[in-house]
């Protein structure tokens, strides 16, 4: 790389589109540290070591480094315990002419609901990030407005990326249209680039080609970039259709990253790219350091890939996207129905002609919860003979009788009216527009039917075509900083009160890990970090605080009532610890047996008692038919537990932010 990267921090928007239209081929973002890690390794790559790349990076002649963002801010709260902004700092001091680039979801920011626009411009003004690429699982381009307005106001470069599949609707003039509305909203096309974010990696080359160059068509002078999956095996070929038909920037990993889900190996993309005539920006012996680098750690996290194997052309059918693809088989593998999976996929392959968006987040996890909660259903209530029933009913009514619900014989119509009985909350407020508009138009009546029962037609009544810019009411930042102090028990710094912004549940427990285990998470090896100590004698040396520290196994004691004692040394001082195992006697779960009990529909966590409007609730209360008194978090969507009838609470038998077991009592009413 020369003294003078030809990207770099610092640079105006129209001066990066400048470069990137000069240039003889193409340029590449590399995904190593993002979305390489979502994709096939579950967000568990350790800033520890993603960091060695850094030297690296800042020598190859990258267009930007996706470092940030997507699902990687949440598990990095939950599971990683590291925090977005300690690891922007660590890069931009290692790699300090990297154009650092994040993935945000419109509304829905690093979150999976929509926040109000005062939360947005808030949190979007304070995030030190040069490149910000947006998407809309609804491509309604009005929800990336306040993203837009603030990043371009702060100089930097907005990247609005327009979601794609490949569907009989998902036309060219479909997507012109979601274009035209990118342009007119960001003023032109001179200070932005377009990404086209193909997300499950369905697009076959041509129709990539085809793409690529109806937008260049209609706006020549505009920057495109290609963001592709590999789920189908098809990812090179796609890439050089895009580049051929004009594609200027394009994504890739280092290869010793690259599985089946995430995005192409870079190394194989350059020499691909570059036989075929188009030249491609990059210092390609750094390059090759970086993915002999990254192979020398990654073998650590084996454990993280998902147990569903090589390529899967089908994934055209029911389009997970390559981001969900460890995650949701992991959720599968824990919550006992790993078996189920191809029967999972063959329903969301069928739900996605019912239903129109795109399988993106927040999207993504509607479909997966939908389809794998109710697939459960069926094999609980009827074993797999049932859920190959619920298949075939499916596949009539889409293939068959043209999704007419009257060609249906009247026991399959009632059969059919219960697919969404189990349906999230947050797909019932899709349903009424609180995501915005549908991409395809709204789903016919029986699915608001089935959704909602008896309800359907007030619910249908109250739809929106609006944003959700405009419907959702600012909140009190002050009070929310308040609320935080007062459970952490300090006035919280900007990074904390952003966190708890975005997950508030999760940050707290972040926030109190770090205040018992300090930096831990950020300077144990990653064997350590994962599996401990594993025989006595063994010991870890690190850096904490600017000092030198040695913890070693002593020893492991035998099990009794539920303990086992451990016995460390510590910078050479003994200590004694008591650890409790999974046979410690547990309180008993009370499950909802009768009609005045009010139970968990799903397995997940409690992160509100009450609602928004009326705020917490308390035994005494009095609750009316239909009014959240709960909400239940699952798989990343909320769901509300509502009020059966008009009562009384007689208990609340659950806390905030307790764990719960599907049927677990939450409530008991009394009758008024």
């Amino acid at each position: 790389m020369s003294n003078d990267p030809v990207f770099k921090p610092g640079m105006s928007p129209a001066e990066i589109v400048r470069k990137v239209r000069s240039l003889p081929g193409v340029a590449i973002t590399s995904t190593g540290m993002r979305d390489a890690g979502q994709s096939d390794f579950k967000n568990r790559l350790r800033i520890h070591d993603q960091q060695t790349l850094a030297p690296h990076y800042e020598a190859m002649d990258l267009f930007s480094a996706e470092v940030h963002g997507g699902a990687r801010w949440h598990v990095g709260l939950l599971n990683r315990r590291e925090s977005p902004f300690e690891e922007t700092a660590i890069l931009r001091e290692k790699m300090p002419n990297v154009l650092l680039q994040t993935l945000i979801r419109e509304t829905s920011l690093w979150g999976y609901r929509p926040y109000p626009r005062n939360v947005i411009e808030h949190v979007v003004s304070r995030v030190d990030i040069d490149v910000w690429r947006c998407f809309s699982f609804l491509n309604d381009v009005r929800n990336m407005r306040t993203i837009c307005e603030v990043v371009m106001e702060r100089g930097l470069l907005f990247e609005p990326a327009v979601s794609f599949t490949q569907a009989d609707w998902a036309t060219n003039e479909y997507y012109l249209g979601v274009v035209d509305d990118m342009v007119d909203l960001c003023g032109g096309v001179d200070e932005i680039v377009l990404c086209i974010k193909d997300m499950a990696g369905v697009g076959s080359p041509e129709r990539i080609r085809e793409l690529v160059d109806s937008f260049l068509q209609k706006y020549p002078d505009m920057v495109v970039q290609y963001h592709r999956h590999s789920t189908d095996g098809l990812a090179l070929p796609a890439l050089l259709t895009a580049a051929q038909a004009g594609a200027k920037l394009l994504d890739a990993q280092e290869d010793s990253l690259t599985r089946f889900y995430g995005q192409a190996p870079i190394l194989s993309l350059h020499a691909y790219l570059e036989e075929a005539g188009i030249p491609v920006l990059l210092n390609r012996p750094e390059a090759e350091a970086a993915v002999l680098k990254a192979r020398n750690w990654v073998r650590q996290y084996g454990w993280a890939e998902s147990p569903f194997k090589g390529f899967d052309h089908n994934v055209v059918q029911h389009r997970m996207p390559g981001g969900a693809f460890p995650s949701s088989f992991e959720q599968a593998e824990a919550g006992g129905f790993l078996h189920l999976m191809p029967q999972i996929l063959r329903v969301m392959s069928l739900y996605n002609r019912i239903v129109h968006y795109f399988d993106v987040t927040p999207g993504s996890q509607m479909s997966w919860v939908t389809c794998s909660g109710t697939v459960n259903r069926y094999a609980k209530e009827f074993g797999l003979t049932g859920v190959n029933r619920l298949i075939a009913l499916l596949v009539k009514f889409t293939e068959e009788v043209d999704q007419d619900l009257d060609r249906l014989e009247s026991d399959e119509k009632a059969e059919l009216l219960e697919f969404f009985v189990t349906a999230p909350g947050d797909f019932k407020n899709l349903l009424v527009g609180r995501y915005g508009k549908l991409p395809a138009g709204w789903p016919d009546d029986w699915v608001y039917e089935s959704a909602f029962g008896d309800q359907w037609e007030e619910k249908l009544a109250e739809r929106t075509e609006g944003s959700p810019l405009d419907a959702i009411e600012d909140e009190d930042l002050d009070a929310m900083r308040a609320e935080l102090a007062d459970r952490i028990g300090w006035d919280p710094s900007e990074e904390e009160f952003i966190l708890y912004l975005m997950h508030p549940k999760d940050s707290i427990d972040m926030i109190e890990f770090r205040e018992n285990y300090g930096e831990s998470a950020m300077v144990l090896p990653t064997k350590v970090w994962h599996s401990g100590l594993g025989t006595p004698g063994e010991s870890v040396d690190f850096r904490m605080g600017g000092k030198p520290h040695t913890v070693e196994l002593v020893s492991v004691g035998e099990e009794h009532d539920g303990y086992i004692t451990v016995v460390v040394k510590i910078n050479n001082q003994t200590q004694v610890f008591s650890v409790e195992t999974p046979n410690l006697v547990k309180t008993e779960v009370r499950l909802a047996r009768s009609g005045n009990d009010v139970g968990s529909p799903i397995t997940g966590s409690v992160w509100r008692l009450g609602n928004p409007k009326r705020g917490d609730i308390a035994a005494g209360d009095i609750v009316h038919e239909g009014e959240e008194v709960a909400n239940i978090e699952a798989m990343k969507m909320e769901n509300a537990i509502v009020a059966p009838f008009n009562g009384r609470i007689a208990e609340i038998c659950v806390d905030l932010n307790d764990s719960v077991e599907e049927n677990q009592l939450l409530f008991v009413l009394e009758e008024e």
